[in-house]
């Protein structure tokens, strides 16, 4: 088990020692071989500015991969894409539609830009949670956008074929132009992640990356595929940068030669995505095991859980109140780390549990 060194990693550095770490998504685990060595090699070359359009061989290796078909534009990464994308297709005051609870800089993006957020909060029934469909038809016609990420953060919902041609039924309706941030696309189970382009590829811009199946959150980068008029017009609310390099040698690589890394990684999730489920029906908490996502999702009855779990358990989870007005009774946990940092860490949040 080789964890990263604290001083180098927010994850392990954010919190005292005393407390486990299963808040910010990234893995515990080192990033696959070849990888590394296509970092060492192109370190090795120039290391000057790159084309401003980046690397052709890698936008043509998205397409090829993802099966998505259109414009390719490189970004910073995909938080940058999400706030390009309300800044584009919308003006201050205007309403920008999302799913709740969502991953907190799509809350960012809206709030911080003055826009109005018009939520649809997902419908937790018995199978797990769905789409509100009814909703989502009420308020579009208040909104020129809708955010949406496939595979969900924090529920791990991977949408089925039926739920994304209904939702592209209504966005078509009602013209609305939706980016789906799809960064957790390569992580999934049981179930494959089909892109929601497939089903409305005139509106749809999808966002990529590869920090959270490759685990290269610190060497940061995206894309946007789309149509070209909707590419350019979210890339004229990009910051003046160029493409990373190394980041750009890094994805490439991986898209490649980085399969049997992801198998076996998925093969280590799935283990611990079991062992997660199964605790929380020991103790009572609610929840739905992921279908996609190193990421679980609890429903507690303790107001502001995180902070209780981080002051009685020693053990750092996300608040679910910052993924949504409402949530602060449920936690993420991220189960992306070794068998025994987990056990320990559930160990120590049943204990808790336990003295309430």
């Amino acid at each position: 088990m080789t964890l990263p060194p604290r001083k180098d990693s927010l994850k392990w550095s954010a919190y005292p020692e005393d407390v486990l770490p299963l808040w910010v998504a990234d893995m515990d685990f080192p990033v696959a071989e070849p990888i590394v060595r296509a970092l060492k090699e192109r370190a090795e070359g120039f290391l000057g500015y790159p084309p401003r359009e980046g690397d052709p061989e890698l936008k043509a290796l998205l397409l090829e991969r993802t099966g998505l078909e259109g414009e390719v534009a490189f970004l910073p990464g995909v938080v940058v894409g999400l706030y390009a994308a309300v800044a584009a297709f919308t003006a201050p005051g205007q309403g920008v539609l999302t799913q709740l609870p969502i991953y907190p800089p799509f809350l960012a993006a809206i709030r911080e830009q003055k826009r109005t957020l018009l939520a649809n909060p997902l419908r937790e029934t018995e199978e797990g949670y769905r789409l509100d469909l009814s909703g989502l038809e009420r308020l579009a016609f208040a909104s020129r956008l809708l955010l949406f990420c496939h595979p969900q953060n924090p529920t791990g919902r991977v949408f089925t074929e039926e739920e994304l041609a209904a939702l592209a039924a209504i966005a078509r309706k009602h013209d609305l132009i939706v980016v789906s941030d799809e960064l957790h696309a390569p992580l999934t189970y049981e179930k494959p992640h089909v892109p929601l382009a497939r089903f409305l590829p005139e509106r749809t811009l999808t966002l990529l990356g590869p920090g959270k199946a490759y685990n290269l959150a610190g060497l940061p980068m995206g894309a946007v595929v789309g149509p070209k008029p909707l590419v350019e017009a979210l890339k004229r609310h990009l910051p003046h940068t160029f493409p990373n390099v190394l980041a750009m040698a890094a994805w490439k690589v991986a898209l490649r030669e980085g399969e049997p890394w992801l198998r076996e990684t998925l093969a280590r999730l799935k283990a611990n995505r079991e062992r997660v489920a199964a605790w929380a029906r020991g103790v009572g908490l609610g929840h739905f095991p992921p279908e996609g996502t190193y990421l679980a999702w609890f429903k507690t009855e303790i107001p502001k859980a995180a902070a209780f779990f981080l002051k009685e358990a020693r053990v750092a989870l996300n608040p679910g109140e910052s993924f949504g007005e409402g949530y602060d009774r449920y936690v993420r946990l991220n189960f992306a780390t070794y068998p025994e940092v987990l056990e320990e860490a559930l160990r120590r949040l049943e204990r808790a549990l336990e003295k309430r």
